[in-house]
């Protein structure tokens, strides 16, 4: 049976230089007040009753330490896949012994991802199928840049992922062992023609101080809710200016089903976020993960 769609994320990639000068927190509420509350009010309708359809504020920061992994050749991104090593920090202590391991196929074909098997072993395996939406880019001249067409508009890419909790050791690192913990991965890697070798090793991309806020949230009618999350990424042992910003909201959907009128407030909201966050809107990067890929593999 086909994976039926879980939820829809909508990602836009900010410029971490705008958040300088205050407290984490304070730094994203600022952002929340001042520019996404406007941007809601300009671009959607009231509820009923004239009700504002934002509602909240940021919540306290979660940390979590975020290494990604591949092989030196890179076959895990070859066959559309990333594998995400995120381990809790408390306190500033350092990060948990264990870690959740979360290996994600994404392209743009509905029907390809929807109908792969991605499975995990052990205790607690969450395999989720969600659509992931970001602002519709065109072929830059300067590939240091990305370009954004004068009429903003959306790119869809479906993800399964796999999540699992497990002790991620320096001893273990190869294909061979993922498979372990992934067993279906050698043939999600087969049937991208790539080869898949277990004794193949897998290097780690830099180590990403994480930082995120959760809580502030948008009433999109239909039942549906749109929940905001503001993430900040710190490169290895930088800790006063963010390496990466991102604002994403993301839609939970029964069966598959995203109403129409909640579906067209969402699309114009993330249109609006685009167009109206001027000087806001990071314009060098295409996605998080590309940036947190080892070596060639960026």
């Amino acid at each position: 049976m086909p994976h039926v769609l879980k939820g829809r994320e909508y990602k836009l990639l900010l410029n971490p230089a705008r958040f300088q000068g205050e407290t984490l927190r304070k730094a994203a509420n600022g952002f929340w007040r001042d520019q996404v509350k406007p941007v809601i009010e300009r671009r959607l309708d009231h509820r009923d009753g004239g009700l504002d359809r934002a509602e909240r504020q940021f919540g306290p920061a979660e940390e979590r330490s975020v290494r990604f992994w591949d092989t030196k050749h890179c076959t895990l991104s070859m066959a559309d896949l990333a594998l995400r090593e995120r381990a809790t920090v408390k306190d500033g202590h350092g990060a948990a012994k264990s870690a959740e391991l979360t290996l994600k196929l994404r392209m743009p074909d509905f029907f390809v991802v929807a109908s792969t098997r991605l499975t995990g072993s052990g205790d607690a395996v969450e395999t989720k199928f969600e659509e992931d939406i970001g602002p519709l880019e065109i072929e830059s001249p300067d590939p240091s840049s990305v370009l954004l067409p004068a009429r903003r508009s959306i790119r869809s890419r479906y993800s399964l992922s796999t999540c699992l909790t497990a002790d991620w050791d320096l001893a273990s690192h190869s294909l061979g062992d993922l498979q372990t913990r992934f067993p279906t991965l050698a043939d999600v890697i087969g049937r991208s023609h790539q080869v898949f070798d277990p004794g193949l090793a897998l290097v780690g991309g830099p180590i990403i101080r994480e930082v995120v806020f959760k809580g502030a949230r948008v009433r999109l009618g239909e039942g549906i809710t749109g929940a905001f999350t503001l993430t900040r990424w710190f490169f290895e042992a930088s800790q006063t200016s963010g390496d990466i910003a991102e604002i994403s909201f993301t839609c939970a959907i029964n069966k598959g089903i995203m109403p129409g009128r909640a579906a067209r407030r969402a699309l114009a909201l993330f249109v609006g976020l685009q167009t109206d966050l001027d000087g806001w809107v990071e314009t060098r990067h295409s996605s998080k993960t590309s940036l947190a890929l080892p070596g060639s593999c960026a």
